[in-house]
């Protein structure tokens, strides 16, 4: 902002310097006085892209979208090197490297649906309801079932069995002999499959509009029972338990919270509820959370002008606070290595906060309203409503090329034989993927947010080894030590519970449990409050300096001028 004021003010000196040179305002803007233009910010005008334009290594033509509200464009499917897509009422295969077209199946298909096995068959759903099976070596297939619509039916095949939802109805077929197995009249959505059970989700209206899920018994196609209220979509399964979003409000609105409901997947029965608040630094409430995702035990709530606050799902309210991740922009996607993503205030670029840490991470290149993001590997892929299509370096932010096309909408970017997919409105582009995007990305709340460092660690005065890979290492200020080796060099009994996940140590009459993520430790049942969490790095469980010294009752220093951490064994068994 203050840049463009520079600007401004130059101008308007420079005209009265120059007298005549300029004419006034009505030169730059034909308008009708001084409130009647705008200027969007960020729209200034640039000389060049930096950002490399790709070539694509080859294109093909994909049927246009049946209407303006389509948000998925056409159906492309990739696997094992290949590409599967509908056009002009046929189901083609091509070679993703090359683009050489293999066979092309069936005349008229329309706008068709496609699921695959990721196996030896793909199946279309054509526009008048019939269902084909498609051999994807040879191109040859059949017709094996007929849905009840007469248009083109929702597919997916799941457990062996293909699922149809056409006509309000959720349909079991037998995908080798197109045999109908049963329906399903409640589900309103093509079914997710949790252990033994199908979840399907539907909204419901009545007095009110609620969003449901279904369970539905996968052998006969009978509800076994329908979440009352009204609830997101799933958010996490563990074991027996279902993790939703409760959507209703608080009828005095005088808290504003997160609330989770826990959901026995045999019974549907809520078997415990609880609640995430998010207050601001002073304590008052914020607005509700727009957006709520779980990941392992961590539940995120972003907020309108405040950012992410970030919970421990097992931790006690009164004893561990939330953290927040400050930022002013949308938050559209993550947890994903180590990041939360964003969307810039005025909805134009891309930018992370790394969740240790919460630094900014900047993603070059993106520039206008992004309509789609994915990420797959270590690449992140944005299509945005001007035509431009980046692929960057998820972990670096590093922009190595951009693509051109004529698209505002995309359907899911997708990687398949050294290619990028992507998937723009009418037209398919396949474009060569640098080695570097199709690397594993680093997964954890910690991936890319830790630094080794060059410090040492004595014990009582006397160097301790530390086996390769486990040294001392930094992230936001915090000198972290690696846990297991310095509690057995104090001669500590440590245990590691697989059930829990949580590392028992017994260092005299101190006994006490921490796990990798958890912000607190368990002591005689109770919670004690972690200054940082515990993270896995390189196998070894760390711990901030100052909690390591806490936890055992031993005195932990930092020497900034020998840089080495000193522990010393201080009355700490007592």
């Amino acid at each position: 902002m203050m840049r463009k004021w520079t600007m401004a003010a130059a101008g308007l000196l420079l005209a009265g310097t120059l007298g005549s040179a300029w004419t006034g305002p009505s030169v730059w803007a034909q308008t009708s006085g001084p409130n009647a233009s705008y200027s969007s910010p960020g729209s200034e005008f640039y000389l060049t892209n930096p950002i490399p334009l790709a070539k694509p290594k080859w294109t093909a033509a994909l049927d246009a979208p049946k209407d303006s509200s389509a948000s998925n464009p056409s159906v492309v499917i990739a696997g094992q090197g290949k590409v599967y897509y509908i056009a002009g009422g046929k189901l083609i295969a091509k070679e993703a490297a090359t683009g050489k077209t293999l066979w092309s199946f069936g005349t008229g298909l329309g706008h068709a649906t496609l699921t695959s096995t990721d196996g030896t068959k793909l199946y279309v759903g054509a526009k008048d309801g019939s269902v084909y099976r498609v051999d994807k070596a040879t191109g040859k297939g059949a017709r094996i079932y007929r849905a009840p619509s007469g248009h083109a039916p929702e597919i997916s095949v799941d457990g062996g069995t293909l699922y149809v939802f056409a006509a309000g109805s959720l349909i079991s077929v037998d995908p080798a002999t197109g045999k109908e197995k049963w329906r399903n009249q409640d589900g309103k959505s093509l079914p997710q499959r949790v252990g033994g059970t199908l979840l399907s989700g539907a909204v419901e209206s009545g007095a009110i509009t609620v969003y449901t899920t279904y369970a539905i018994d996968p052998a006969t196609g009978k509800t076994l029972w329908r979440l009352p209220g009204d609830h997101t979509g799933l958010l996490k399964s563990e074991g027996n338990k279902l993790y939703f979003q409760d959507q209703w409000l608080d009828a005095d609105y005088v808290e504003t919270a997160a609330n989770i409901d826990e959901v026995d997947v045999k019974t549907g029965k809520i078997t415990a509820s609880k609640k995430f608040v998010a207050l601001k630094a002073d304590d008052n409430p914020v607005y509700p959370p727009y957006k709520v995702v779980m990941n392992g035990n961590d539940v995120y709530a972003a907020v309108a002008g405040e950012g992410v606050f970030r919970f421990n799902y097992d931790a006690d309210p009164a004893v561990v606070k939330p953290e927040l991740i400050p930022d002013r922009g949308e938050f559209i996607a993550g947890p994903y290595n180590g990041k939360l993503f964003f969307l810039g205030e005025d909805s134009r670029g891309i930018h992370a906060r790394k969740i240790v840490d919460r630094s900014y991470v900047n993603y070059n290149g993106p520039d206008n309203p992004a309509s789609r993001v994915d990420m797959i590997q270590s690449g992140l892929y944005v299509g945005q409503s001007d035509g431009t299509v980046y692929a960057l370096n998820v972990s670096t932010g590093k922009a190595l090329f951009r693509a051109q096309t004529k698209a505002r909408s995309y359907g899911a970017f997708q990687v398949e034989g050294g290619m990028l997919l992507v998937q723009a409105e009418s037209q398919l582009y396949a474009y060569p993927l640098p080695s570097e995007l199709a690397k594993p990305a680093a997964g954890g709340s910690a991936a890319g947010a830790f630094a080794k460092s060059d410090a040492k660690v004595t014990l009582d005065g006397k160097a301790l080894p530390l086996r390769v890979g486990a040294g001392v290492m930094s992230a936001d200020n915090r000198m972290f030590i690696p846990f297991r080796s310095l509690t057995e060099a104090l001669g500590a009994k440590v245990a590691y519970d697989a059930k829990t996940k949580r590392t028992t140590v017994t260092y005299g009459t101190r006994v006490f449990s921490i796990a990798d993520g958890s912000p607190f430790a368990l002591t005689d049942g109770k919670q004690a409050a972690l200054s940082y969490s515990p993270a896995t790095l390189n196998g070894s469980l760390y711990v901030p300096i100052k909690d390591f010294g806490d936890l055992l009752g031993v005195q932990v220093k930092w020497n900034a001028g020998k840089r080495t951490v000193e522990v010393t064994k201080a009355a700490a068994t007592k």
